[in-house]
């Protein structure tokens, strides 16, 4: 009867470890996994919203009305799917996909 006692608080105690080494580890490695695919998605939409303000404002010199029309567009998506990016991230996100579209042209 006592050697059960042992098992059972060995198995305990085996499991009580690998509850932490669960939380501790894998946890915050799949929420790192889910903000990477996250940001991606994010980029994405970025990148799309940009091209299609390229696209539909031709004038020369229409650069401030082309960011204000993704920031719109974003502003609403986001809202929508209830995302929260700050102006500065949001910002900085729209002129990297700038940056990206002319390296890419």
């Amino acid at each position: 009867m006592q050697m059960d006692e042992l098992t059972l608080m060995i198995l305990k105690v085996i499991v009580s470890i690998c509850a932490a080494l669960i939380t501790a580890y894998v946890l915050p490695y799949l929420k790192t996994l889910k903000d990477d695919k996250r940001y991606a998605m994010l980029f994405d939409m970025v990148a799309l919203a940009v091209r299609a303000a390229e696209q539909t404002i031709t004038e020369s010199g229409q650069g401030k009305a082309k960011k204000a029309k993704v920031i719109k567009f974003l502003t609403e998506w986001l809202g929508g799917k209830g995302i929260i990016v700050s102006d500065d991230d949001l910002s900085d996100l729209i002129e990297a996909a700038v940056y990206q579209m002319k390296k890419e042209d």
